[in-house]
Protein backbone atom coordinates (compact mmCIF):
# COMPACT_ATOMS: atom_id res chain seq x y z
CA UNK A 1 0.00 0.00 0.00
CA UNK A 2 2.76 2.28 0.85
CA UNK A 3 4.13 1.50 -2.39
CA UNK A 4 1.73 2.78 -4.14
CA UNK A 5 0.54 5.17 -2.31
CA UNK A 6 4.03 6.68 -3.26
CA UNK A 7 3.63 5.96 -6.72
CA UNK A 8 0.66 8.32 -6.90
CA UNK A 9 1.91 10.96 -5.24
CA UNK A 10 4.85 11.19 -7.52
CA UNK A 11 2.57 10.64 -10.41
CA UNK A 12 0.68 13.83 -9.40
CA UNK A 13 3.29 15.83 -9.47
CA UNK A 14 4.52 14.69 -12.98
CA UNK A 15 2.12 17.54 -13.97
CA UNK A 16 3.40 20.38 -12.80
CA UNK A 17 6.93 19.67 -14.74
CA UNK A 18 4.97 21.20 -17.78
CA UNK A 19 3.98 24.18 -15.72
CA UNK A 20 4.62 27.89 -16.91
CA UNK A 21 5.75 28.95 -13.69
CA UNK A 22 9.41 28.30 -13.40
CA UNK A 23 9.46 27.95 -9.30
CA UNK A 24 6.54 24.90 -9.34
CA UNK A 25 8.51 23.20 -12.37
CA UNK A 26 12.05 23.01 -10.29
CA UNK A 27 9.87 22.03 -6.92
CA UNK A 28 8.57 18.83 -9.25
CA UNK A 29 11.74 18.31 -10.57
CA UNK A 30 13.35 18.55 -7.50
CA UNK A 31 11.08 15.96 -5.84
CA UNK A 32 10.85 13.38 -8.84
CA UNK A 33 14.07 13.44 -9.52
CA UNK A 34 15.52 13.07 -6.09
CA UNK A 35 13.57 11.32 -4.06
CA UNK A 36 11.10 9.91 -6.00
CA UNK A 37 12.34 8.16 -9.14
CA UNK A 38 15.50 6.43 -7.26
CA UNK A 39 13.10 4.61 -4.85
CA UNK A 40 10.89 3.29 -8.21
CA UNK A 41 12.86 -0.38 -8.97
CA UNK A 42 10.02 -1.79 -10.84
CA UNK A 43 8.34 1.14 -12.78
CA UNK A 44 5.72 0.76 -14.72
CA UNK A 45 6.37 1.23 -18.70
CA UNK A 46 3.29 3.48 -18.84
CA UNK A 47 4.54 5.70 -15.68
CA UNK A 48 8.23 6.21 -16.54
CA UNK A 49 6.53 7.53 -20.39
CA UNK A 50 4.07 9.71 -18.49
CA UNK A 51 7.22 11.19 -16.21
CA UNK A 52 9.60 11.58 -19.62
CA UNK A 53 6.09 13.36 -21.36
CA UNK A 54 6.51 15.90 -18.39
CA UNK A 55 10.76 16.08 -18.15
CA UNK A 56 9.95 16.87 -22.30
CA UNK A 57 7.88 19.74 -21.34
CA UNK A 58 10.06 20.34 -18.87
CA UNK A 59 12.81 21.06 -21.32
CA UNK A 60 10.50 22.81 -23.51
CA UNK A 61 9.51 25.55 -21.10
CA UNK A 62 13.39 26.66 -20.26
CA UNK A 63 14.51 29.49 -21.40
CA UNK A 64 18.34 31.09 -21.59
CA UNK A 65 21.24 28.93 -22.69
CA UNK A 66 22.48 28.36 -18.78
CA UNK A 67 19.24 27.71 -17.46
CA UNK A 68 18.94 24.83 -20.47
CA UNK A 69 22.18 23.27 -19.82
CA UNK A 70 21.87 22.78 -16.55
CA UNK A 71 19.02 21.00 -16.87
CA UNK A 72 19.99 18.99 -19.62
CA UNK A 73 22.90 18.01 -17.64
CA UNK A 74 20.90 16.83 -14.54
CA UNK A 75 18.96 15.03 -16.80
CA UNK A 76 21.24 12.92 -18.08
CA UNK A 77 23.46 12.44 -14.82
CA UNK A 78 20.67 10.67 -13.81
CA UNK A 79 21.57 8.00 -16.43
CA UNK A 80 24.53 7.21 -14.28
CA UNK A 81 23.32 7.43 -10.54
CA UNK A 82 19.62 5.47 -10.74
CA UNK A 83 20.16 1.54 -10.64
CA UNK A 84 21.44 -0.10 -13.59
CA UNK A 85 17.91 -1.80 -14.63
CA UNK A 86 15.89 1.54 -14.05
CA UNK A 87 18.56 3.59 -15.48
CA UNK A 88 18.53 0.95 -19.42
CA UNK A 89 14.68 2.09 -18.91
CA UNK A 90 15.08 5.84 -18.30
CA UNK A 91 17.17 5.61 -21.51
CA UNK A 92 14.57 3.99 -23.17
CA UNK A 93 11.57 6.01 -22.71
CA UNK A 94 13.87 8.91 -23.58
CA UNK A 95 14.48 7.76 -26.97
CA UNK A 96 11.07 6.64 -27.31
CA UNK A 97 9.66 10.01 -25.74
CA UNK A 98 11.75 11.88 -28.39
CA UNK A 99 10.45 10.16 -31.52
CA UNK A 100 7.16 10.96 -30.31
CA UNK A 101 7.29 14.65 -29.70
CA UNK A 102 9.80 15.56 -32.73
CA UNK A 103 7.39 16.71 -34.74
CA UNK A 104 5.81 19.06 -32.64
CA UNK A 105 9.02 21.01 -31.98
CA UNK A 106 9.99 24.33 -33.89
CA UNK A 107 12.97 25.57 -35.08
CA UNK A 108 13.58 28.39 -32.19
CA UNK A 109 13.49 25.22 -29.62
CA UNK A 110 15.35 22.65 -31.64
CA UNK A 111 19.07 23.28 -30.55
CA UNK A 112 18.66 22.72 -27.15
CA UNK A 113 16.96 19.04 -28.17
CA UNK A 114 19.34 18.43 -30.24
CA UNK A 115 22.16 18.72 -26.68
CA UNK A 116 19.88 16.79 -25.22
CA UNK A 117 20.69 14.15 -27.31
CA UNK A 118 24.19 14.67 -27.76
CA UNK A 119 24.48 14.86 -23.83
CA UNK A 120 22.52 11.45 -23.48
CA UNK A 121 24.39 9.87 -25.63
CA UNK A 122 27.79 10.82 -23.74
CA UNK A 123 25.94 9.28 -20.40
CA UNK A 124 25.20 6.43 -22.55
CA UNK A 125 28.83 5.75 -23.27
CA UNK A 126 29.84 6.73 -19.72
CA UNK A 127 27.43 4.11 -18.23
CA UNK A 128 29.56 1.47 -20.67
CA UNK A 129 32.84 2.93 -19.03
CA UNK A 130 31.31 2.89 -15.25
CA UNK A 131 30.82 -1.10 -15.71
CA UNK A 132 34.24 -1.39 -16.98
CA UNK A 133 33.01 -2.14 -20.62
CA UNK A 134 31.37 -4.91 -19.85
CA UNK A 135 30.86 -7.36 -23.10
CA UNK A 136 27.19 -8.63 -22.39
CA UNK A 137 26.05 -5.26 -21.05
CA UNK A 138 27.34 -3.45 -24.01
CA UNK A 139 25.45 -5.75 -26.21
CA UNK A 140 22.39 -5.01 -24.16
CA UNK A 141 22.91 -1.62 -24.73
CA UNK A 142 23.36 -1.54 -28.38
CA UNK A 143 20.22 -3.44 -28.85
CA UNK A 144 18.27 -0.82 -26.86
CA UNK A 145 19.55 1.98 -28.83
CA UNK A 146 18.81 0.02 -32.23
CA UNK A 147 15.47 -1.31 -31.34
CA UNK A 148 13.92 1.82 -30.47
CA UNK A 149 15.72 4.30 -32.93
CA UNK A 150 16.82 2.79 -35.87
CA UNK A 151 14.36 -0.44 -36.24
CA UNK A 152 11.31 1.20 -34.38
CA UNK A 153 8.01 -0.02 -35.78
CA UNK A 154 6.15 2.73 -33.86
CA UNK A 155 4.50 5.08 -36.95
CA UNK A 156 6.18 8.36 -34.88
CA UNK A 157 7.91 11.05 -37.53
CA UNK A 158 11.08 10.73 -35.52
CA UNK A 159 13.45 10.04 -38.18
CA UNK A 160 15.72 13.11 -36.94
CA UNK A 161 16.40 11.49 -33.48
CA UNK A 162 18.23 9.12 -35.96
CA UNK A 163 20.07 11.24 -37.98
CA UNK A 164 21.00 13.32 -34.93
CA UNK A 165 22.67 10.19 -33.16
CA UNK A 166 24.42 8.74 -35.97
CA UNK A 167 25.71 12.48 -36.44
CA UNK A 168 27.08 12.42 -33.05
CA UNK A 169 27.79 8.95 -32.38
CA UNK A 170 31.62 8.86 -32.86
CA UNK A 171 32.24 12.42 -31.86
CA UNK A 172 31.19 11.07 -28.26
CA UNK A 173 32.44 7.71 -28.59
CA UNK A 174 36.12 9.24 -29.40
CA UNK A 175 36.51 10.36 -25.15
CA UNK A 176 36.67 6.43 -24.51
CA UNK A 177 39.01 5.41 -27.22
CA UNK A 178 41.00 3.27 -27.62
CA UNK A 179 38.81 0.18 -26.69
CA UNK A 180 39.27 -3.49 -27.03
CA UNK A 181 38.65 -5.00 -30.39
CA UNK A 182 35.40 -7.22 -29.26
CA UNK A 183 33.98 -4.11 -27.75
CA UNK A 184 34.52 -2.19 -30.64
CA UNK A 185 32.92 -4.86 -32.86
CA UNK A 186 30.02 -4.53 -30.85
CA UNK A 187 29.40 -1.17 -31.21
CA UNK A 188 30.34 -0.58 -34.72
CA UNK A 189 29.32 -3.65 -36.65
CA UNK A 190 26.01 -2.66 -35.08
CA UNK A 191 26.08 0.25 -37.71
CA UNK A 192 27.14 -1.58 -40.33
CA UNK A 193 23.78 -3.88 -39.82
CA UNK A 194 21.45 -0.75 -39.54
CA UNK A 195 23.35 0.47 -43.21
CA UNK A 196 21.78 -3.16 -44.33
CA UNK A 197 18.49 -3.17 -43.48
CA UNK A 198 17.34 0.33 -43.04
CA UNK A 199 15.45 1.75 -46.39
CA UNK A 200 16.18 5.44 -45.00
CA UNK A 201 18.23 7.11 -47.74
CA UNK A 202 19.09 9.69 -45.38
CA UNK A 203 20.38 7.86 -42.61
CA UNK A 204 22.43 5.69 -44.60
CA UNK A 205 23.73 8.84 -45.87
CA UNK A 206 24.25 10.42 -42.24
CA UNK A 207 26.01 6.63 -40.86
CA UNK A 208 28.36 6.54 -43.98
CA UNK A 209 29.75 10.27 -43.92
CA UNK A 210 29.68 10.87 -40.28
CA UNK A 211 31.12 7.29 -39.43
CA UNK A 212 33.06 5.21 -41.80
CA UNK A 213 34.25 7.79 -44.39
CA UNK A 214 35.67 9.18 -41.26
CA UNK A 215 37.48 6.22 -39.99
CA UNK A 216 38.45 5.66 -44.04
CA UNK A 217 39.92 8.94 -44.00
CA UNK A 218 41.63 8.45 -41.04
CA UNK A 219 43.38 5.14 -41.95
CA UNK A 220 44.54 6.80 -45.01
CA UNK A 221 46.36 9.65 -43.20
CA UNK A 222 48.08 7.16 -40.87
CA UNK A 223 49.01 4.90 -43.64
CA UNK A 224 50.62 7.67 -45.06
CA UNK A 225 52.49 8.92 -41.98
CA UNK A 226 53.74 5.47 -41.43
CA UNK A 227 55.29 5.53 -44.58
CA UNK A 228 56.92 8.46 -44.24
CA UNK A 229 58.16 7.58 -41.11
CA UNK A 230 57.02 10.16 -38.82
CA UNK A 231 55.90 9.36 -35.25
CA UNK A 232 52.36 9.54 -33.76
CA UNK A 233 50.99 10.11 -30.82
CA UNK A 234 49.14 7.15 -29.13
CA UNK A 235 45.89 9.68 -28.44
CA UNK A 236 45.70 11.19 -31.41
CA UNK A 237 42.65 11.42 -33.49
CA UNK A 238 44.65 10.08 -36.81
CA UNK A 239 46.22 7.23 -34.86
CA UNK A 240 43.05 6.65 -32.69
CA UNK A 241 40.56 6.25 -35.55
CA UNK A 242 43.22 4.66 -38.18
CA UNK A 243 44.39 1.87 -35.84
CA UNK A 244 40.30 1.64 -36.24
CA UNK A 245 39.74 1.53 -39.92
CA UNK A 246 43.15 -0.58 -40.74
CA UNK A 247 42.89 -3.49 -38.05
CA UNK A 248 38.83 -4.08 -37.66
CA UNK A 249 38.40 -5.76 -40.90
CA UNK A 250 35.64 -3.70 -42.08
CA UNK A 251 35.96 -4.71 -45.78
CA UNK A 252 34.84 -8.49 -45.35
CA UNK A 253 31.75 -7.45 -42.94
CA UNK A 254 30.34 -5.04 -45.81
CA UNK A 255 30.77 -8.00 -48.07
CA UNK A 256 28.85 -9.93 -46.23
CA UNK A 257 25.76 -7.89 -44.88
CA UNK A 258 25.56 -6.30 -48.81
CA UNK A 259 25.37 -10.13 -50.08
CA UNK A 260 22.76 -11.18 -47.38
CA UNK A 261 19.29 -11.63 -48.68
CA UNK A 262 18.36 -9.13 -45.69
CA UNK A 263 19.96 -6.47 -47.38
CA UNK A 264 17.71 -3.72 -49.00
CA UNK A 265 18.74 -3.73 -52.94
CA UNK A 266 19.26 -0.17 -52.66
CA UNK A 267 21.30 -0.12 -49.94
CA UNK A 268 23.66 -2.57 -51.72
CA UNK A 269 25.69 -0.47 -53.92
CA UNK A 270 26.78 1.73 -50.92
CA UNK A 271 27.94 -0.81 -48.85
CA UNK A 272 29.85 -2.35 -52.04
CA UNK A 273 31.43 0.41 -52.11
CA UNK A 274 32.34 0.78 -48.83
CA UNK A 275 33.57 -2.56 -48.96
CA UNK A 276 35.87 -2.14 -52.37
CA UNK A 277 37.23 0.96 -50.16
CA UNK A 278 38.31 -0.44 -47.06
CA UNK A 279 39.64 -3.76 -49.29
CA UNK A 280 41.99 -1.34 -50.90
CA UNK A 281 43.14 0.41 -48.07
CA UNK A 282 44.04 -3.44 -46.24
CA UNK A 283 45.99 -4.29 -49.00
CA UNK A 284 48.08 -0.99 -49.22
CA UNK A 285 48.91 -1.68 -45.47
CA UNK A 286 49.92 -5.66 -46.36
CA UNK A 287 51.75 -4.43 -49.11
CA UNK A 288 54.09 -1.57 -47.34
CA UNK A 289 54.67 -4.54 -44.17
CA UNK A 290 54.02 -1.97 -41.59
CA UNK A 291 52.45 -3.69 -38.74
CA UNK A 292 49.42 -1.93 -36.96
CA UNK A 293 47.69 -2.66 -34.15
CA UNK A 294 44.79 -1.45 -31.75
CA UNK A 295 46.84 -1.05 -28.13
CA UNK A 296 46.09 -3.20 -25.00
CA UNK A 297 43.70 -1.96 -22.94
CA UNK A 298 43.47 -2.43 -19.41
CA UNK A 299 40.44 -0.88 -17.85
CA UNK A 300 40.71 0.35 -14.46
CA UNK A 301 38.08 2.19 -12.37
CA UNK A 302 40.92 3.64 -9.52
CA UNK A 303 41.52 6.84 -11.43
CA UNK A 304 37.69 7.53 -11.65
CA UNK A 305 37.63 9.17 -8.46
CA UNK A 306 40.82 10.59 -6.68
CA UNK A 307 41.07 11.25 -3.26
CA UNK A 308 42.83 14.31 -1.40
CA UNK A 309 46.36 13.23 0.58
CA UNK A 310 48.17 15.55 2.66
CA UNK A 311 52.27 15.92 2.28
CA UNK A 312 53.84 13.87 4.83
CA UNK A 313 54.52 15.98 8.14
CA UNK A 314 52.16 19.10 7.46
CA UNK A 315 49.19 19.16 9.59
CA UNK A 316 46.30 21.19 9.33
CA UNK A 317 45.64 23.43 12.19
CA UNK A 318 42.52 23.92 14.64
CA UNK A 319 40.86 27.38 13.52
CA UNK A 320 42.57 27.89 10.47
CA UNK A 321 40.17 27.06 7.19
CA UNK A 322 42.77 27.15 4.81
CA UNK A 323 44.82 24.18 4.71
CA UNK A 324 48.91 23.59 4.12
CA UNK A 325 49.93 22.40 0.64
CA UNK A 326 47.84 19.48 -0.42
CA UNK A 327 48.18 17.12 -3.24
CA UNK A 328 46.05 14.92 -5.20
CA UNK A 329 47.16 11.59 -5.55
CA UNK A 330 45.25 8.48 -7.11
CA UNK A 331 44.94 5.71 -5.23
CA UNK A 332 46.54 3.33 -6.80
CA UNK A 333 48.89 4.24 -9.17
CA UNK A 334 49.80 7.37 -6.54
CA UNK A 335 50.69 9.91 -9.44
CA UNK A 336 51.00 13.64 -8.71
CA UNK A 337 48.02 15.04 -10.22
CA UNK A 338 47.61 18.80 -8.99
CA UNK A 339 49.36 20.85 -6.54
CA UNK A 340 47.52 23.63 -4.74
CA UNK A 341 49.49 26.72 -3.41
CA UNK A 342 50.08 27.17 -0.28
CA UNK A 343 49.02 30.89 0.67
CA UNK A 344 50.95 33.13 3.16
CA UNK A 345 49.33 33.26 6.45
CA UNK A 346 48.48 36.60 7.97
CA UNK A 347 50.42 37.75 10.94
CA UNK A 348 50.29 41.07 12.48
CA UNK A 349 46.81 42.61 10.95
CA UNK A 350 46.49 45.38 13.23
CA UNK A 351 50.58 46.27 11.97
CA UNK A 352 49.51 45.94 8.26
CA UNK A 353 46.38 47.98 8.85
CA UNK A 354 47.91 50.82 10.08
CA UNK A 355 50.94 50.46 7.37
CA UNK A 356 47.97 50.98 4.84
CA UNK A 357 46.26 54.03 6.24
CA UNK A 358 49.89 55.51 6.36
CA UNK A 359 50.42 55.06 2.41
CA UNK A 360 46.91 56.11 1.79
CA UNK A 361 47.44 59.19 3.54
CA UNK A 362 50.88 59.93 1.64
CA UNK A 363 49.31 59.40 -1.17
CA UNK A 364 46.33 61.74 -0.83
CA UNK A 365 48.52 64.61 0.16
CA UNK A 366 51.14 64.14 -2.71
CA UNK A 367 48.12 64.02 -4.69
CA UNK A 368 46.41 67.34 -3.16
CA UNK A 369 49.97 69.19 -3.11
CA UNK A 370 50.24 69.32 0.37
CA UNK A 371 53.94 69.73 1.48
CA UNK A 372 54.00 69.13 5.22
CA UNK A 373 57.11 70.52 6.79
CA UNK A 374 57.43 67.45 9.70
CA UNK A 375 57.42 65.18 6.67
CA UNK A 376 60.48 63.75 8.61
CA UNK A 377 59.13 61.77 11.38
CA UNK A 378 61.41 60.37 14.58
CA UNK A 379 61.69 56.63 15.26
CA UNK A 380 59.42 57.37 18.40
CA UNK A 381 56.61 58.95 16.74
CA UNK A 382 56.34 56.17 14.50
CA UNK A 383 56.11 53.90 17.37
CA UNK A 384 53.29 56.27 18.42
CA UNK A 385 51.23 56.19 15.23
CA UNK A 386 50.88 52.40 15.30
CA UNK A 387 50.20 52.47 19.39
CA UNK A 388 47.45 54.27 17.87
CA UNK A 389 46.48 52.82 15.66
CA UNK A 390 45.58 49.41 17.63
CA UNK A 391 43.65 51.37 20.04
CA UNK A 392 46.50 51.80 22.83
CA UNK A 393 47.24 55.17 24.56
CA UNK A 394 51.09 56.75 24.39
CA UNK A 395 52.28 59.59 27.04
CA UNK A 396 54.58 60.80 24.33
CA UNK A 397 51.84 61.40 21.99
CA UNK A 398 49.41 63.51 24.88
CA UNK A 399 52.86 65.55 25.63
CA UNK A 400 52.82 66.49 21.60
CA UNK A 401 49.33 67.32 21.55
CA UNK A 402 49.62 70.26 24.86
CA UNK A 403 52.84 71.40 23.56
CA UNK A 404 50.79 72.25 19.67
CA UNK A 405 50.45 75.67 19.27
CA UNK A 406 46.26 76.83 18.89
CA UNK A 407 45.72 79.19 16.09
CA UNK A 408 42.23 81.52 17.02
CA UNK A 409 40.39 83.66 14.99
CA UNK A 410 42.57 86.99 16.57
CA UNK A 411 45.88 85.04 15.67
CA UNK A 412 44.75 84.67 12.02
CA UNK A 413 43.54 88.29 11.86
CA UNK A 414 46.70 89.24 13.24
CA UNK A 415 49.11 87.31 10.67
CA UNK A 416 46.69 88.47 8.04
CA UNK A 417 47.47 92.19 8.45
CA UNK A 418 51.04 91.98 8.83
CA UNK A 419 50.92 89.93 5.65
CA UNK A 420 48.51 92.46 3.56
CA UNK A 421 50.64 95.11 4.97
CA UNK A 422 53.75 93.73 3.35
CA UNK A 423 52.50 93.04 -0.03
CA UNK A 424 50.88 96.50 -0.15
CA UNK A 425 54.65 98.29 0.43
CA UNK A 426 56.21 95.06 -2.08
CA UNK A 427 53.39 96.63 -4.79
CA UNK A 428 51.58 92.74 -4.63
CA UNK A 429 48.30 93.91 -3.83
CA UNK A 430 46.90 92.20 -7.52
CA UNK A 431 47.90 88.76 -6.33
CA UNK A 432 47.95 88.42 -2.93
CA UNK A 433 45.12 85.54 -2.20
CA UNK A 434 41.98 86.46 0.08
CA UNK A 435 41.53 85.73 3.96
CA UNK A 436 39.43 82.99 3.10
CA UNK A 437 41.72 81.26 1.29
CA UNK A 438 44.44 81.07 3.78
CA UNK A 439 44.66 77.51 5.77
CA UNK A 440 42.41 77.44 9.24
CA UNK A 441 43.44 75.54 12.07
CA UNK A 442 41.03 73.46 14.01
CA UNK A 443 41.15 71.51 17.12
CA UNK A 444 41.06 67.92 14.90
CA UNK A 445 43.99 67.96 12.27
CA UNK A 446 47.04 69.74 10.80
CA UNK A 447 46.84 72.68 9.23
CA UNK A 448 45.69 72.38 5.58
CA UNK A 449 47.62 74.47 3.44
CA UNK A 450 45.49 73.96 -0.02
CA UNK A 451 43.68 76.86 -1.55
CA UNK A 452 39.94 76.64 -1.44
CA UNK A 453 37.04 78.23 -2.80
CA UNK A 454 34.62 79.69 -0.58
CA UNK A 455 31.20 80.58 -1.65
CA UNK A 456 30.25 84.14 -0.13
CA UNK A 457 26.73 85.04 0.37
CA UNK A 458 25.61 88.75 -0.19
CA UNK A 459 25.69 89.41 3.84
CA UNK A 460 28.90 88.77 4.05
CA UNK A 461 29.93 91.00 1.47
CA UNK A 462 27.77 93.75 2.91
CA UNK A 463 30.14 93.53 6.28
CA UNK A 464 32.83 95.52 6.23
CA UNK A 465 36.66 94.44 7.62
CA UNK A 466 39.61 93.61 6.62
CA UNK A 467 37.90 90.06 5.47
CA UNK A 468 35.54 91.85 2.83
CA UNK A 469 38.37 94.19 1.58
CA UNK A 470 40.50 90.73 0.80
CA UNK A 471 37.88 88.98 -0.67
CA UNK A 472 36.78 91.81 -2.94
CA UNK A 473 40.12 91.74 -4.27
CA UNK A 474 40.59 88.11 -4.82
CA UNK A 475 37.39 87.61 -6.31
CA UNK A 476 36.74 86.93 -10.08
CA UNK A 477 35.27 89.68 -12.41
CA UNK A 478 32.50 87.43 -14.39
CA UNK A 479 30.69 90.13 -17.79
CA UNK A 480 27.51 89.05 -17.08
CA UNK A 481 25.01 90.57 -20.06
CA UNK A 482 21.13 89.74 -20.02
CA UNK A 483 20.74 89.80 -23.19
CA UNK A 484 22.90 87.49 -24.19
CA UNK A 485 22.34 84.99 -21.58
CA UNK A 486 19.03 84.73 -21.12
CA UNK A 487 16.22 84.81 -24.59
CA UNK A 488 12.47 84.75 -23.98
CA UNK A 489 10.45 85.32 -26.91
CA UNK A 490 7.06 82.99 -26.31
CA UNK A 491 4.72 82.66 -28.85
CA UNK A 492 1.45 82.02 -26.48
CA UNK A 493 0.98 82.76 -22.74
CA UNK A 494 3.46 81.22 -20.69
CA UNK A 495 2.67 77.59 -19.24
CA UNK A 496 2.25 76.67 -15.77
CA UNK A 497 5.63 75.55 -14.25
CA UNK A 498 4.75 72.02 -13.41
CA UNK A 499 4.00 71.85 -17.19
CA UNK A 500 5.82 69.72 -19.49
CA UNK A 501 7.59 72.27 -22.05
CA UNK A 502 6.85 71.86 -25.19
CA UNK A 503 9.44 70.33 -28.09
CA UNK A 504 10.44 73.78 -29.66
CA UNK A 505 11.74 75.24 -26.61
CA UNK A 506 15.58 74.52 -25.15
CA UNK A 507 15.25 74.89 -21.53
CA UNK A 508 18.45 75.38 -19.33
CA UNK A 509 18.60 72.35 -16.71
CA UNK A 510 15.48 70.88 -15.69
CA UNK A 511 12.04 71.42 -17.31
CA UNK A 512 10.08 69.11 -14.97
CA UNK A 513 10.97 70.62 -11.20
CA UNK A 514 8.91 73.20 -9.63
CA UNK A 515 10.01 76.69 -9.03
CA UNK A 516 12.71 76.49 -11.93
CA UNK A 517 11.97 78.33 -15.13
CA UNK A 518 12.13 77.36 -18.46
CA UNK A 519 15.21 78.16 -20.78
CA UNK A 520 14.84 80.04 -24.03
CA UNK A 521 12.62 78.85 -26.80
CA UNK A 522 14.36 78.81 -30.28
CA UNK A 523 12.08 80.49 -32.76
CA UNK A 524 10.81 77.47 -35.15
CA UNK A 525 9.95 78.86 -38.89
CA UNK A 526 6.89 78.20 -39.99
CA UNK A 527 6.27 75.46 -42.63
CA UNK A 528 5.51 76.20 -46.31
CA UNK A 529 3.49 74.98 -48.36
CA UNK A 530 4.89 73.30 -51.34
CA UNK A 531 3.60 75.00 -54.51
CA UNK A 532 2.08 72.86 -56.94
CA UNK A 533 3.80 72.94 -60.64
CA UNK A 534 1.43 74.11 -63.03
CA UNK A 535 1.43 72.59 -66.52
CA UNK A 536 1.95 75.21 -69.67
CA UNK A 537 0.14 74.41 -72.24
CA UNK A 538 1.67 75.66 -75.56
CA UNK A 539 -0.55 77.02 -78.28
CA UNK A 540 0.30 74.19 -81.04
CA UNK A 541 -1.09 71.53 -77.68
CA UNK A 542 -4.50 74.33 -77.37
CA UNK A 543 -5.61 73.97 -81.18
CA UNK A 544 -5.06 69.89 -81.05
CA UNK A 545 -6.91 69.47 -78.23
CA UNK A 546 -9.70 72.49 -79.86
CA UNK A 547 -9.73 69.89 -83.37
CA UNK A 548 -10.17 66.59 -81.13
CA UNK A 549 -13.31 67.69 -79.50
CA UNK A 550 -14.43 69.05 -82.64
CA UNK A 551 -14.30 65.69 -84.48
CA UNK A 552 -16.01 64.11 -81.09
CA UNK A 553 -18.44 67.37 -81.75
CA UNK A 554 -19.22 66.33 -85.41
CA UNK A 555 -19.18 62.45 -85.43
CA UNK A 556 -23.04 61.27 -85.65
CA UNK A 557 -24.73 59.66 -82.63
Amino acid sequence: MEAETATEAGLSLIKQLASCNKSGRDRALRVLLKTWLPTQLNLHDDHMKKLWKGLFYCVWHADKVPVQTQLIDRLSSLVLSLHLPLSIHYFSAFLLTMRREWSGIDALRLDKFYLLIRRFMASFFALMRNNLWDLELVKRLMGVLEEVTFFADDKFLGNGVNYHIASVFLEELRPYLPLKAEVLEVVLVSFIRVSAKVPDKVLLGKIRSNMFDALLGAGKRLLEVKKLGEDVGSGDEVMVFGSIALTMGFSSKFYELGSSPECCQGNRKVLFGLHEEFLKLEKELESSGIEISIPDVIYNDDEVVPTLVPLAGEEMEVGNSEPSEVVMVNGSAGKLLKKCKKREKDTGAADTKAEKKKKKKKKNKKENGILDSDSEKSSTDRENENVVANGESSDNQQATDENAVKLDDNVISNLQMQFEKIAAEAGLDGDVPSACDLPTASDKGPVSKKRKRVKKSVEEDVEGGTNAKSGEKSAKKVKFSMKSNLVWKPQSPLPPQDLRVPPSATPRGSALKKGVPPGPIREMPLPTKKVKMVRVVTAKKARKAIKRIKKLKSRPT
